[in-house]
């Protein structure tokens, strides 16, 4: 009898299924086997489908107006996001693995590489289903489980397991025959890393299924395109040659934007709005304990409709790294000074960080005035002391520039937002 095979390193990828409704149907008993959606910011887009919302034809991205007919002869209940409880439930999730898997990689909010060496595609199984067993058990959330020798074919694995229920929300593709049906089943388009400009260019050459994508030359390919599609063909192949990229700390820009629930017309709505953005982006940069050099805000009006469009950005090259939200907020004020016209009717805004250092130590010209030593510390003490205190709620201390008693009326408004479950004892369960 032949011994099972050993594989050096095995990759479990753990994705949570539809994990915006999930969470909301964790408090909401009530609405098991019923068709729940979570909307974007303001209630625009459905971003989130129960099983019971996708098999009535509801897409992804549709916009709310379009499927109120549907919504109501359906009576598909609403939800607006809720990012407090599913950062928190996410948060679960992830430490609930890692006790059983030190070797974690965060992906994002929903999904996890866990890998294993030196193991059997039935150990790997077994841990699969362990996984899967803890998670719904102990959070209630359920996953599914990709198996394989690399990260990309963990993924293809993953929605396989997903969309067949007779995998039990578990496949691996550590066999070769398991491989060849995956690769053979799924268009180019379910490749990981693989984005709609690259597929067109793929199919173009005749790359229809992954199948056919992995008998592809990966360096006529890396020539053409780039060396990024070159590892995908040779990831779909079993080489292991995605890095650790994933990992938080190599996290080299930060982006906050929204669309506003009105439109936005005045300097001082805007330059409100961007401040807000800019506390919330500082604070993840400080999370990740970086400084950046960079700074872009951007605002524009909607592409549709008969209104004037107008879009524009306006970026800032600090004179030292810094993650104070102060020193942000002074210099937004300055950028939309630049870029802001009146007599249009702005609909989304944004802010984004980059060029990220470990430190602040850096080269100044001799024309820079940055502030001393003592003053830097002094920066960074201020602004673990707010983030210490905003921990479980945002809004307890803030700028004054972000005006937070009028921010969630004036441009965030959802109506259909779950209490806080986890995080607020004012929206703990009653129980009568």
């Amino acid at each position: 009898m032949n011994e099972p095979k050993v594989f050096d390193k095995v990759y479990l990828l753990c994705d949570c299924n539809n994990f915006f409704v999930s969470c909301e149907k964790l408090f909401r008993p009530d609405l098991a086997n019923r068709p729940v959606a979570v909307l974007s910011n303001n209630d625009g887009v459905v971003v989130s489908r129960s099983y019971e919302t996708k098999k009535l034809g509801i897409p992804m991205g549709v916009p709310v107006f379009k499927i109120q007919k549907e919504i109501k002869k359906y009576h598909i209940t609403t939800f607006s996001s809720n990012f407090s409880l599913y950062i928190d439930i996410s948060t679960r999730v992830m430490t609930t693995l890692e006790s059983y898997c030190k070797d974690l990689e965060v992906y994002s909010v929903d999904e996890a590489f866990l890998s294993f060496e030196n193991i059997t595609e039935e150990e790997a199984i077994q841990k699969a289903f362990m996984l899967k067993n803890a998670i719904a058990r102990k959070i209630g959330i359920p996953i599914g489980v990709g198996i394989a020798r690399t990260k990309t074919l963990a993924k293809l694995a993953n929605h396989y397991a997903k969309q067949r229920p007779q995998n039990k929300g578990v496949f691996s593709v550590l066999n070769e025959g398991n491989r060849q049906r995956i690769l053979i089943d799924n268009p180019i388009a379910e490749i990981w890393g693989i984005g709609a400009r690259m597929e067109e260019h793929l199919l173009e050459d005749g790359y229809a299924t992954a199948y056919e994508l992995s008998k592809a030359d990966t360096g006529v390919l890396q020539k053409k395109y780039s060396i990024v599609v070159a590892r995908t063909v040779n990831e779909l192949n079993n080489i292991d040659c995605i890095d650790s990229s994933t990992n938080p700390q190599n996290q080299d820009q930060i982006m906050w934007s929204r669309t506003f629930k009105d439109r936005v017309t005045s300097f001082d709505d805007l330059y409100e709005a961007l401040c807000n953005y800019c506390a919330d982006a500082c604070a993840k940069l400080r999370s990740l304990n970086r400084y950046a050099r960079k700074f872009t805000i951007f605002i524009r009006t909607s592409y549709f409709g008969d209104k004037a469009k107008y879009a524009n950005d306006a970026t800032i090259l600090l004179d030292y790294p810094s993650a104070d939200t102060r020193v942000y907020l002074e210099a937004t004020k300055l950028l939309l000074q630049s870029i802001y016209k009146e007599g249009y009717e702005y609909m989304k805004a944004g802010v984004l960080l980059y060029d990220f250092v470990e430190s602040r130590a850096y080269q100044a010209d001799l024309f820079s005035q940055t502030p001393d030593k003592e003053t830097l510390d002094n920066s960074d003490k201020l602004m673990s002391a707010l983030d210490a205190i905003n921990k479980g709620d945002k809004n307890t201390v803030y700028l004054g520039a972000q005006n937070k008693l009028t921010k969630e009326e004036k441009f965030n408004a959802p109506k259909h937002k779950s209490p806080l479950y986890t995080s607020s004892f004012d929206d703990l369960p009653e129980i009568f």
